[in-house]
């Protein structure tokens, strides 16, 4: 055998590699970080043969390297840091997937590797909803691994990226549906079915404020990418309104949440302590301006957030934090104003590099993700959290993996 021939088979292995991350990501961390690694290393061993085609992916997918020279800034901001090396590098590991989205849209060079990798990810949603509905039912008993508590129903992943993930998963549901409703009506029907289930799960079952927004977002989204006439945007609000109508009234755990928003703003009084969800955010992100405005080119370094915060705060009622529950601001603090520009930037060259790919399928799934990340991240630390941040990475890589150079209407 030659080297040549290694690498082909090291290249052939990352494609199932990505693939079955579609599964992997939303069920386990374990096996996701397993086959991350095994990606890696294929990519080392195919890179001495397939190093020009992996740097022009590079150059090709701009969201790749604008995610790169964000992962360098935050790596920049690591050398003045009053953090620890080892706290500074546990940071920075945190959006070490920035640096993959080449690697993955390298992996998944074929249409076949990205087919198997979206149905593999809707596999995983459906098997999540299993767990979830079968919960609420009383079905499954205290199985390891599984958050199988009647009074919170969920699968592999606790309420707010479960919410994520089935959103997502609702939101390519209906897109594949489109696609299939005049040539596989049956399939079409099927695909609308496990869209339905996700959306009842997340407004219905699951308890999770972000999950609602990104929802109502991703179907705003649809809608408009079904919207050819005033009538068809008048019955999609209407679908819109009564949907979140209903969950509003006959969903607990919906119109709780959304009643405790107007209660935890009430309450809240600057510089006092809150126990409240709403007034402990609001509380961070106030403190994380007043530090983003002291650091503002530089931030106070990769890893610096926590000792910055606490100092911030010491002497005050208010309660320190090593997370201020929001992507823009957490780069923003540690990295600068720069380092905010490149996200944004990232945000945007993905929304405007959509339409190049090769298919209004793939054009509608990466702005479906954008929406997904950039709008949680109002509310979290996406980025920074494992499977949001690799699902983010992983899914970019391979959408654009599929780019074309041809300019298509946005």
């Amino acid at each position: 055998m030659t080297y040549r021939d290694l690498a082909l088979k090291a290249r052939t292995g990352a494609g199932w590699c990505a693939a079955l991350l579609g599964f992997a990501i939303p069920v386990s961390t374990a096996f996701d970080g397993t086959l991350v690694v095994m990606l890696v290393f294929a990519w080392i061993i195919a890179l001495p043969v397939s190093f020009r085609e992996w740097g022009r992916t590079c150059l090709q997918v701009r969201p790749a390297l604008v995610a790169l020279l964000l992962f360098c800034a935050l790596s920049i901001a690591c050398l003045y840091s009053p953090a620890s090396w080892k706290g500074a590098w546990s940071s920075l590991s945190k959006y070490l997937d920035l640096a993959l989205i080449a690697v993955f849209a390298w992996a998944a060079a074929t249409r076949t590797v990205r087919r198997r990798a979206l149905y593999a990810y809707l596999a995983a949603v459906a098997l999540s909803l299993l767990v979830s509905y079968g919960t609420v039912i009383g079905l499954w008993e205290r199985l390891p691994g599984l958050y199988t508590k009647a009074e919170y129903p969920i699968g592999f992943r606790l309420s707010v990226t479960h919410n994520l993930l089935v959103s997502l998963g609702a939101f390519a549901s209906l897109l594949i549906a489109r696609e299939l409703r005049r040539e596989r009506p049956a399939a079409a029907a099927v695909m609308l079915a496990l869209a339905l289930a996700c959306i009842f799960n997340v407004l219905f079952i699951v308890i999770g404020r972000t999950g609602y927004v990104v929802l109502a977002a991703l179907l705003v989204y649809f809608s408009c990418t079904i919207a050819r006439s005033r009538r068809t945007a008048l019955v999609a609000v209407l679908v819109m309104t009564t949907l979140f109508a209903s969950a509003y009234l006959g969903s607990q755990y919906f119109g709780d949440r959304m009643q405790d928003i107007a209660s935890d703003l009430t309450q809240w009084k600057p510089g006092e302590k809150d126990e409240t969800s709403v007034g402990q955010r609001i509380g961070y992100h106030r403190t994380t301006l007043e530090i983003i405005r002291e650091h503002p080119l530089s931030g106070v370094g990769t890893g610096g957030f926590s000792q910055a915060f606490a100092d911030k705060v010491r002497g005050t009622p208010a309660r320190a934090t090593t997370n201020p529950h929001n992507d823009y601001l957490m780069i923003a603090a540690q990295a600068g104003l720069p380092a905010l520009a490149l996200l944004i930037a990232l945000y945007v060259v993905i929304w405007r590099e959509a339409p190049r790919l090769a298919s209004t399928l793939e054009r509608d799934l990466v702005r479906g993700l954008l929406l997904t990340i950039a709008i949680g991240g109002l509310f979290n630390t996406l980025l920074m959290d494992h499977v949001e941040g690799l699902l983010f990475a992983w899914a970019t890589g391979l959408l654009f993996a599929c780019r074309d150079d041809r300019p298509r209407e946005v």
